[in-house]
């Protein structure tokens, strides 16, 4: 009788061990999954954006890396539309693809009037 209990509280621990396994499993997918903004959505409501974090997914077009300010920039299109990203790091190659996050800010102000909207990388993914 002692060796049945000893079994069934070692299946128990090993269902528990499981259980626990598969959620940390479904926490960390969770945490991975990011929302990526439709680049066509920047440009039309660039209010809306104006210093907000996004993540946007897409490929390389043109790219300009300046080792000697150590910035760059590089171009993205997603099918809907294109942006450029500022960069600390050397842009991807163009045709790659990438997924970046940055903070969505006017390209340049001139006697306050925006002109442009570009995206301030953060982190490249």
């Amino acid at each position: 009788m002692k060796k049945i209990f000893t079994t069934s509280n070692k299946t128990g621990t090993l269902l528990k061990l499981m259980m626990i396994s598969v959620l940390a499993m479904i926490l960390v997918t969770a945490a991975g999954c990011m929302s990526v903004t439709k680049i066509s959505d920047i440009k039309s409501d660039t209010a809306k954006y104006e210093g907000k974090t996004v993540t946007i997914k897409g490929t390389v077009g043109e790219s300009i890396w300046l080792a000697t300010a150590v910035k760059g920039t590089y171009q993205v299109g997603d099918g809907s539309e294109t942006i450029w990203v500022i960069s600390t790091q050397p842009p991807p190659a163009k045709g790659a693809s990438v997924t970046t996050e940055g903070t969505v800010q006017s390209a340049f102000t001139i006697l306050g009037t925006s002109y442009g909207t570009v995206i301030q990388e953060t982190k490249r993914h």
